[in-house]
C-alpha cells in the first residue's frame, strides 16, 4: 500500500524568496583594519629592537639595572594591581633572577654561536606568530607558548654575554618587552595613544637597526607598509567578495534562553 504523506517544508514558490545574503554580516572600514594592523607591527618592532640590542656594544651599569627593574615592577603592578601576593611574586622572581644570573651567563658556553642564534631566531619567530594580537584576553595556551619562547630566546642571548649586568639587563628587557608591554597594550585598546605608541616603537626599531645592522631597515619598512596599508586594504577588498546565503535549507540552530533559571530550548 502507498502511504501519502504531507510535506511540511517550504512551498516551492516561496523557497527562493526566503533566500538572504550576508545576513548579520559585520564589515570593517579601512581605518579599523589599519588600527588592528598596528598590533603585529608593534610586536615586530619590539622583537627587532630586542634582538639587535644584543649586537650593540652597550655597557649596562648598576643604575640602568635599577631603572629597568623599577619600570618593569611598576608596569607589572599596573596590570595586576598592588597586593601582598603580587609583591611576594616580584620578590621571588627577582631573587631567582639575580641568583641564577651567574648560571645563565655560562649556560651555553659549550654550544656554538650559530646554533644559539638559530635557536633564538626560531623562538622569536614562534613568539611573533603565536602572540595574542586581540584587544581582549585571547587563547591562553597560545599566549603561554609565545611568552615562554621569548624568555627562552632571552636566556640564550644572555648566555653569550660576558658581563653579569648585561645578562641581567637582557632578561629584564625581555620580561618588560614580552611580559609587561602586551597587557598594557590591551588596556590601551581604542585609545588615541595607540598610533603614537606605534610610531614610537617603529622609530626606535629603525634607529637601533641603523646603529647596529642598517640592512634590516629595508625589510622593517616594507613590513610596516604591509601591516598598515597593504593587508588592511586587501582585507577591505575581500569583504566585498563575501557572499553567504541563508534560507529554509539551513540546519536548525538550538538556542538556550536560560529564562528564570529554566532551560527553554527551541529550534529556529
Amino acid at each position: 500500500a502507498v502511504v501519502s504523506t504531507q510535506s511540511t517544508g517550504t512551498e516551492e514558490k516561496l523557497f527562493l524568496k526566503s533566500l538572504k545574503r550576508n545576513k548579520n554580516l559585520k564589515t570593517y572600514s579601512f581605518l579599523e583594519c589599519m588600527s588592528q594592523g598596528q598590533l603585529p607591527l608593534q610586536q615586530l618592532s619590539c622583537t627587532v629592537s630586542f634582538f639587535l640590542l644584543h649586537f650593540m656594544d652597550i655597557k649596562v651599569t648598576d643604575s640602568m639595572i635599577y631603572i629597568m627593574s623599577l619600570v618593569t615592577v611598576m608596569g607589572y603592578l599596573a596590570i595586576t594591581g598592588f597586593s601582598l601576593h603580587e609583591v611576594r611574586t616580584i620578590v621571588l622572581f627577582g631573587g631567582f633572577l639575580f641568583g641564577l644570573s651567574p648560571i645563565i651567563q655560562t649556560l651555553t658556553r659549550s654550544i656554538s654561536d650559530d646554533t644559539i642564534y638559530a635557536m633564538v631566531s626560531i623562538c622569536l619567530f614562534t613568539n611573533f606568530f603565536l602572540h595574542d594580537y586581540s584587544m581582549t584576553n585571547g587563547d591562553y595556551m597560545s599566549k603561554c607558548v609565545s611568552l615562554n619562547a621569548a624568555i627562552f630566546a632571552a636566556v640564550c642571548l644572555a648566555s653569550r654575554l660576558d658581563d653579569l649586568n648585561n645578562v641581567l639587563g637582557t632578561i629584564i628587557i625581555a620580561v618588560l618587552t614580552y611580559g609587561v608591554i602586551p597587557p598594557v597594550r590591551q588596556k590601551m585598546a581604542g585609545s588615541k595613544l595607540m598610533p603614537f605608541w606605534t610610531i614610537f616603537l617603529l622609530v626606535g626599531s629603525v634607529y637601533i637597526s641603523y646603529v647596529s645592522v642598517p640592512i634590516v631597515i629595508i625589510p622593517l619598512i616594507i613590513s610596516a607598509v604591509a601591516c598598515l596599508v597593504i593587508v588592511p586594504a586587501f582585507f577591505v577588498y575581500l569583504q566585498k567578495q563575501k557572499d553567504n546565503i541563508y534560507g529554509p535549507w539551513d540546519e536548525a540552530v538550538l538556542k538556550d534562553l536560560g529564562c528564570k533559571g529554566t532551560r527553554d530550548i527551541y529550534a529556529e
